[in-house]
């Protein structure tokens, strides 16, 4: 049993979340700070759950964020990733999200050989400061705040096109019925049934109104971990980081994966996600339609984070 869970658990998942990152030396980072970006410095590895990433460190202290992206990525993705930070900063200059650091030929990334004859995207950013939102203690105003960010954000990205924007991961939510597969791995039939339940009712209630929501390139996944506030104020957002999921998708589906995360561990759920709402209200406003199908739209982002997490743990390997 165990062993055919794992392989529905792995066919359910995106080449995205199977591939995992190839750790890149050290030294072979700062050779790469040194001759694409003219940057002397230490690199401290960071972990990170597809890319390879370097904490590099200046003589004056000055830090970047240099990542050598997993080999499963297509390189259009990259570019757009890449693009739409730079875009952000363009139309909003305020919102703290990471800053492209250019190579000495001006490219926003780069594709490197690595030792195993592979190409690998490359980027450089700025190092954002600040500690993450899950690992701080959390208030009304803080999820106010995040919501506010998020509105931001998506003003910020309306206008922006990128010929990878409809490339297809895991994580959008357009489609969520593919991680059915995974359910096999939940050995309790009254929990499975449940589970499949929540899939149908977001297969009969939001995916035939699909086509009439506002659409757009969404950040798609506003989580805990990456958002970043200020340890000695965490209502403080001192940063946005990793654009890795991003997508064209109904807006709706930003907003949900945003409630879903600010919900926490807090004792009235509906209420922590009302916080995360309000603030999002500030700058931008659900039509009737969105809001009548936003909680099955938060149920689902839930119901995929469950599924994926317990189909991790079932893949040969994990543990």
């Amino acid at each position: 049993m165990a062993n055919t869970a794992g392989q529905g658990a792995a066919s359910g998942l995106g080449a995205e979340l199977k591939t995992g990152a190839t750790a890149v030396p050290p030294d072979q980072a700062e050779r790469i700070a040194r001759e694409k970006y003219g940057l002397t410095g230490r690199a401290e590895w960071l972990w990170g759950e597809k890319d390879s990433n370097y904490r590099l460190t200046l003589a004056d202290g000055t830090a970047y964020l240099l990542k050598v992206l997993n080999p499963a990525e297509n390189p259009a993705v990259t570019s757009m990733h890449s693009q739409a930070l730079l875009h952000v900063e363009a139309a909003d200059p305020a919102i703290p999200i990471q800053r492209i650091i250019r190579t000495v030929d001006g490219e926003a990334d780069f594709r490197m050989t690595d030792d195993e004859g592979g190409t690998r995207g490359v980027r450089m950013v700025t190092f954002v400061p600040g500690v993450s939102q899950k690992s701080q203690p959390h208030s009304a105003r803080q999820r106010h705040r995040v919501g506010v960010l998020l509105a931001r954000m998506q003003k910020a990205l309306a206008d922006f096109t990128h010929e990878a924007a409809h490339h297809r991961i895991s994580w959008d939510m357009k489609h969520a019925g593919g991680m059915r597969e995974l359910l096999p791995v939940f050995e309790d039939d009254a929990q499975r049934r449940r589970l499949e339940a929540a899939f149908d009712g977001f297969e009969q209630q939001v995916l035939p109104r699909m086509a009439s929501l506002p659409a757009q390139v969404i950040h798609n996944d506003f989580n805990m971990e990456n958002i970043l506030v200020e340890e000695a104020d965490p209502d403080t957002i001192s940063g946005i980081i990793d654009f890795g999921d991003m997508v064209h998708a109904p807006v709706l589906f930003d907003v949900a994966v945003g409630a879903a995360y600010q919900i926490g561990f807090e004792g009235d759920p509906v209420e922590a996600m009302c916080d995360f709402l309000k603030g999002y209200a500030t700058e931008k406003r659900l039509s009737a339609e969105e809001i009548e199908l936003l909680y099955p739209a938060v149920q689902t982002r839930m119901l995929m984070r469950l599924a994926s997490g317990m189909a991790g743990k079932a893949l040969p390997g994990a543990p």
